[in-house]
C-alpha cells in the first residue's frame, strides 16, 4: 500500500495495480549476517579464552602446591641445620674438655710443691 493513497483507493484498484512488490531490506539482512558472523567469532574466541583460563588456573594451583612443598622442605632443613649445629657445638665442647691438659688439675691440687 502506498502512502499517498487511502485504503479505499487501494481496494478499488484491485488487480489493476501496476506496483512493484515491496523491496527486501538488504541492509538489514546484511547487518544480521554480519551479526551472526561476529557472534560466531566472538563465541569461538570466548570459549578458547575460557579453556586457557581453566588451564592457567590448574597450573597456578600446581605451582602454589609446589611452592608450599618447597617451603615445608626449607623449614625442615632449617630445623635439621639447627639440630646439627647444636650437636656440633656439643661435640666441640666435649673435645675441648678432653683436650685440656690434666696437669692444670694437678697444679691446683699441689700448691705447696714449689720451692
Amino acid at each position: 500500500m502506498r502512502r499517498d493513497r487511502s485504503p479505499e483507493e487501494d481496494q478499488d484498484a484491485g488487480p489493476l495495480r501496476d506496483e512493484r512488490p515491496p523491496r527486501r531490506p538488504w541492509a538489514l539482512i546484511a547487518a544480521c549476517l554480519v551479526l551472526v558472523v561476529l557472534s560466531a567469532v566472538l563465541w569461538a574466541k570466548w570459549s578458547g579464552a575460557q579453556r586457557e583460563a581453566a588451564k592457567l588456573q590448574k597450573e597456578m594451583t600446581r605451582v602454589y602446591k609446589e611452592a608450599e612443598d618447597l617451603r615445608l622442605q626449607a623449614a625442615l632443613a632449617q630445623e635439621r641445620i639447627g639440630k646439627l649445629e647444636r650437636e656440633l657445638r656439643a661435640l666441640q665442647a666435649d673435645r675441648a674438655a678432653a683436650a685440656k691438659p690434666p696437669d692444670d688439675k694437678a697444679r691446683g691440687a699441689k700448691p705447696g710443691a714449689r720451692r
